[in-house]
């Protein structure tokens, strides 16, 4: 028996998505010690622990299922948004909520546009999907190219997915650019993973384009990538949908009660949050007045750098040689970029003494 003759003929193309491995694998691998990796290839809050999040998780009642329909979340995240109870669901990351849109409204043979480079998760669920994926590349400095992309809009186009603060580039897209759009008439998927550190959201326009969704998170800002829980916000009617498609029990109850915790703390994460945009902003101004190195502004926690005359991936190993690990890239829009997120002060301190070496 060849499995290969079952499996779907799209799903077997469909592109790898490459994650970042765990702390303690890259320990395993480097020979460094856990307690001294530095760990900025995954955009996550570096304050972790000390974010005193997970301190009551002992009192869940883990035997029991947790609410399929996130009644105490979707309150929580009504107050903490200032939308609607019915303008709101909860997903397993924002991932799952990906996922579920694209298994809405995409059938096999439909287009789904992205605009290079930007988040990979995209492409991988259009392409289970069975859909067509249009890919506009992005300006020079990483802006959206309008003109092209509403070239590319046929018949067959049902969806834009864009990332505002866009991953990896870190640059928002205009009030203009997505107003165009939604005009356009397809459904467009504003990800605002990282609203919590550009302050910038569009989900003001949510009653006035019912064609609109928001995504956002919680791995970054609150620190609960472990968890995996992020939201929609969107029209009554599209949420009431995706109620009724997602896995019935798909937040966990550590996840759900952590997330009502964090919002509650919003005061006290907000001011690491702050601290975070610091030291991107120190990143920035050290890359920026170094020779021969393009480092792009950024509205979320990391900058993107293009290393210019130097090997980003001799970059790349150097700093991992000295347990300080950063995220580099296959796209070939940005093969000799690496991008580095924000940490800790003393995480910070660290890795611009070693790049300083680096690059002289």
């Amino acid at each position: 028996m060849n499995l290969d003759n079952y499996i779907r003929k799209h799903i077997k193309n469909i592109p790898f998505y490459e994650g970042v491995d765990p702390s303690i694998k890259l320990a395993e691998e480097s020979g460094i010690l856990p307690e001294d990796i530095i760990k900025l290839n995954a955009n996550e809050n570096p304050f972790g622990k000390t974010l005193a999040l997970g301190e009551n998780l002992s009192s869940i009642n883990i035997h029991e299922y947790p609410d399929p329909n996130q009644k105490l979340l979707r309150k929580s995240l009504s107050k903490y948004t200032g939308k609607k109870i019915d303008q709101l669901v909860a997903g397993s990351g924002s991932d799952e909520l990906i996922d579920i849109l694209i298994r809405i409204f995409l059938d096999q043979g439909d287009k789904l546009i992205d605009a290079q480079p930007t988040f990979g998760m995209y492409e991988f669920f259009a392409k289970i999907q069975g859909a067509n994926v249009v890919s506009v590349p992005r300006d020079e400095n990483f802006n959206l190219d309008l003109e092209s992309i509403l070239n590319q809009i046929d018949k067959s186009t049902k969806m834009i997915f864009l990332a505002s603060p866009n991953n990896p580039t870190g640059n928002l897209a205009s009030l203009k650019e997505i107003k165009t759009l939604l005009e356009s008439e397809l459904i467009v998927v504003v990800d605002e993973t990282y609203f919590e550190f550009a302050n910038k959201s569009y989900s003001g326009l949510i009653d006035d384009y019912e064609n609109l969704v928001i995504l956002r998170s919680f791995s970054k800002w609150a620190g609960l990538a472990g968890l995996r829980i992020g939201y929609a916000i969107s029209n009554p009617k599209l949420i009431q949908r995706m109620l009724l498609i997602k896995q019935p029990y798909n937040i966990n109850s550590a996840a759900e009660q952590v997330a009502i915790l964090a919002m509650n703390k919003k005061k006290n994460l907000l001011t690491k949050v702050e601290i975070l945009i610091e030291q991107k902003e120190l990143i920035f101004e050290f890359l920026k007045n170094k020779k021969g190195l393009k480092a792009y502004p950024s509205s979320a926690n990391f900058i993107l750098c293009d290393f210019g005359q130097y090997d980003s991936n001799d970059v790349f190993n150097q700093l991992a040689q000295k347990g300080i690990f950063v995220r580099k890239f296959s796209n070939k829009l940005i093969s000799n970029c690496l991008r580095i997120s924000s940490g800790t002060p003393d995480q910070t301190g660290k890795l611009l003494q070693v790049l300083d070496n680096i690059i002289s």
